[in-house]
């Protein structure tokens, strides 16, 4: 990556282009509007960054300032500040823009994810910890990004027309596809009878439209999938029963996870926990000796728990 210093001139906005590789591609109609305002009132105080186009001396592509740019032309400024650096390589131009932006406010995970994928196309590069020393971006992020990836071309077209919305107005969110990427994934591994009825874009798409209808309470709710499945992995509930919950959860839009796990399995894992905690108080009146004084609250306690017990046994037969 070139060291060679800046130099500040002054250039036609007209004459600059976005650069195509800017992770932040999405920009908040309101928050532009805002800065619109203030260009408008004391100019643009923080010059560009971009550099000569080799191929079209005259042109310049962005590297730092793409909202500010959009508001010079916006408002029709004869000339913008702007830093201008050599031209950088088709993979440097990604790792700068990457790094420039990455000390910047969060931007669309969206936006990350689709450069991300243009690092690892020109450097073939794709282990989690060498994209992150190269982008500045975190472990964490890279693996989000990647699982993002994954999704089916439609879904991530749905995410892109959205970025640019405010949080609350979007449905098709970067966080709910990755709870229904990673739903979708436990269902269909350990599910044999499902991942032979649905394919992988089947069951996503059957999940999105849940949160399309407004359905879901949270995307969060979709953690309770696994927990669903994992019934069945504990011999809670029969795989059997369990996999046409499951079924019924794709295919009825208005089935929320939420609901099937709890009509299905949450009586099972209360019991599970209830026996677990059978175990521990067990092992806590073990350290009592047989011939120890009970003090009258504790054998009233005592008494009330076995009372509850009996009838419970009773009860269930």
């Amino acid at each position: 990556m070139s060291t060679e210093p800046a130099t500040l001139i002054q250039i036609d906005p007209w004459s600059i282009r976005r650069n195509p590789n800017n992770p932040r591609r999405y920009f908040n109609d309101e928050q532009l509007d805002l800065l619109r305002t203030s260009v408008q009132e004391v100019g643009i105080l923080v010059p560009l960054i971009a550099y000569e186009d080799p191929d079209e001396p005259g042109s310049f592509v962005l590297m730092d300032g793409e909202r500010r740019w959009r508001c010079a032309l916006d408002l029709g400024l004869d000339a913008v500040p702007a830093s201008t650096i050599a031209p950088p390589t088709p993979l440097d131009n990604l790792l700068r823009m990457f790094n420039i932006h990455s000390v910047r406010e969060d931007w669309p995970l969206i936006a990350v994810a689709l450069s991300l994928r243009e690092v690892i196309r020109i450097s073939g590069e794709e282990r989690e910890s060498r994209l992150a020393e190269r982008t500045g971006l975190t472990r964490a992020t890279v693996r989000r990004a990647k699982r993002l990836l994954n999704l089916p071309d439609r879904e991530l077209e749905l995410i892109q027309a959205e970025a640019h919305l405010d949080r609350s107005q979007q449905v098709h969110r970067e966080d709910l596809y990755l709870e229904i990427e990673q739903a979708t994934s436990v269902v269909r591994g350990e599910l044999p009878a499902v991942a032979e009825r649905f394919s992988r874009d089947d069951v996503i798409r059957s999940f999105a439209k849940k949160a399309e209808a407004r359905t879901l309470r949270a995307v969060t709710e979709f953690r309770d999938v696994a927990k669903l499945v994992k019934a069945a992995d504990n011999d809670l509930v029969s795989t059997a029963t369990v996999t046409s919950a499951v079924i019924r959860l794709i295919e009825d839009v208005e089935a929320t996870p939420t609901a099937v796990f709890n009509e299905v399995a949450a009586l099972a894992f209360e019991q599970q926990s209830a026996a677990r905690k059978a175990d521990l108080l067990r092992e806590s009146l073990a350290q009592f000796a047989p011939n120890g004084e009970l003090s009258a609250a504790f054998r009233e306690a005592l008494s009330e728990l076995r009372d509850a017990i009996t009838q419970l046994l009773e009860r269930r037969g």
